[in-house]
């Protein structure tokens, strides 16, 4: 899919991979609605590129009502939600106890997500087209050794986007879960990563990672990487899973 002259709603778009793919959709000829729980950054990025944005909690249901309606009646029938936003929690928060982490984890990457299918996805059923792109991580394909919730949950929001994939794909709507490695994010340096830590060398901007999702939309891809670690997770998994949890469990407790 082409993104010129469509319409794109990006949650998570104040900043991070949201604001470098709002910006760089809009030099495609997208009309993108900028929508974030940051309310000034909303304000900062849709004035920078000229579009229109709304703040707001996009993992309650109304939020995303009311970013669906703002887009509609500003652009018309939307074409592509990009359920992008996401918090990774602080480190060391594999702690099953933190109700209130779980719940948010489960709300952002999974009901958010399910939420926008229900605002778009009747629309798109009768033009037969449409897109629904979704942020989960290479996580979803491995785990997070300090971050149970994020981990569970992201997991969660690639099995619904293989759900939606295999359910509607004959419907000709278009599904993709993009699942990056470590990006060079506020999210990443709130793990208190250091400057010299070897993650930083392989690290993604959001300008790279912006391009990365725009030569995938056009190729309609599924699985959308930005790195190996992904496939080699997804290998070692298929070939010997025993052997993987293994490994895993030898990495983490090392």
């Amino acid at each position: 899919m082409k993104l010129r002259n469509k319409v794109v709603v990006i949650t998570g778009s104040g900043g991070g991979i949201g604001e470098a793919c709002a910006r760089r959709f809009v030099s495609e000829g997208a009309k993108v609605v900028v929508t974030d729980i940051n309310c000034d950054a909303v304000t900062r990025v849709a004035d920078s590129i000229g579009c229109v944005g709304l703040a707001g909690d996009i993992s309650e249901e109304d939020t995303v009502c009311a970013v669906a309606k703002l887009a509609r009646d500003t652009y018309g029938e939307i074409d592509i939600w990009f359920s992008n936003a996401g918090y990774a929690g602080p480190p060391l928060s594999g702690d099953i106890s933190d109700d209130h982490l779980w719940d948010l984890s489960w709300r952002l990457h999974v009901m958010s997500h399910v939420y926008a299918v229900r605002q778009v996805l009747p629309s798109m059923l009768e033009r037969r087209e449409g897109f629904l792109l979704q942020t989960a991580s290479v996580v979803a394909l491995a785990t997070h050794p300090d971050k149970a919730a994020y981990a569970v949950t992201k997991h969660a929001a690639l099995a619904f986007s293989e759900w939606l994939a295999m359910t509607y794909k004959a419907r000709g709507i278009k599904v993709a879960c993009f699942c990056p490695g470590p990006m060079l994010t506020p999210m990443l340096f709130a793990d208190g990563i250091p400057a010299d830590h070897p993650i930083l060398q392989n690290a993604a901007t959001p300008e790279e990672v912006a391009n990365r999702l725009v030569g995938a939309i056009e190729a309609e891809e599924f699985l959308i990487l930005d790195s190996s670690i992904g496939i080699d997770s997804l290998t070692a998994k298929a070939t010997n899973y025993q052997g993987w949890i293994g490994d895993m469990s030898a990495l983490i407790n090392g």
